[in-house]
């Protein structure tokens, strides 16, 4: 019950500070998604369209909706397994679904199932025991649908991110927000770790801006993954180049 008055609090507070620009964070928050989200979330344009690839059964975007509850939603996920919860999301929410990978190119490609289904992704070459999955373009569905900009997007890939950002040209050109899980490690052939993502990135004109849930691997503690996020590098939070 004090969580739940707590929190209540922290709403009604962040409601007053939200036209000066400040929010209130817990602690514990300061390197979690919500506490991304929220720091997002003050800082303007908000998106108008937010792309969820690697959707699952849509809860990071029920999370991302708390933040930017005016946003439209299109959600990417092959699994159908996962069909029936996002259906449900659609029905009570509006979200749009596309029950395909993103990718750069329209057809096909082969899907490695996890069993718990949330490590699935598109299959190294070579890999036994996957499944045909749909593909479909972010520019070819976001065009379909006239969802409008600017956009932010999300990718949970797996090491398939470069056929998906090459996939989103358009919409990336009015891309305010690129929330992207990076690995340390080389989770299939040619995808890039965290440091060359960055590199890849910032020759297209993002910036690297925040960062959340860091993962280190349970065996010996060295660090496996994080969420990163990116801006414009024109956008005003890389104008100051000091510590302030």
């Amino acid at each position: 019950m004090a969580e739940t008055l707590r929190s209540r609090l922290q709403r009604a507070v962040n409601l007053v500070l939200a036209p000066t620009g400040l929010h209130l964070l817990r602690r514990a928050r300061v390197f979690d998604m919500d506490g991304l989200l929220a720091r997002a979330a003050t800082r303007p344009p908000a998106p108008a369209t937010i792309i969820d690839v690697g959707a699952s059964d849509g809860v990071w975007s029920l999370r991302a909706r708390r933040h930017f509850p005016r946003a439209r939603f299109l959600l990417f996920e092959p699994l159908a397994e996962r069909q029936a919860a996002l259906a449900r999301l659609k029905a009570r929410h509006g979200f749009d679904v596309v029950p395909a990978a993103a990718g750069d190119r329209a057809g096909q490609v082969a899907f490695a199932i996890d069993p718990a289904l949330d490590g699935s992704g598109v299959a190294a070459p070579g890999a036994t025991g996957t499944r045909a999955v749909a593909v479909e373009t972010i520019d070819a569905a976001v065009t379909a649908r006239g969802l409008p900009g600017p956009y932010a997007l999300k990718l949970d890939t797996h090491g398939y991110e470069l056929p998906v950002l090459n996939g989103a040209a358009q919409v990336l050109t009015q891309t305010q927000l690129l929330i992207i899980e990076a690995y340390n490690f080389e989770l299939t052939p040619g995808c890039l770790r965290f440091h060359e993502l960055c590199a890849w990135l910032e020759a297209r004109g993002f910036r690297c801006c925040d960062i959340a849930d860091p993962m280190r691997r349970p065996g010996d503690g060295v660090l496996w993954q994080m969420d990163l996020a990116f801006a414009p590098a024109t956008s005003p939070l890389f104008s100051v180049n000091r510590y302030e």
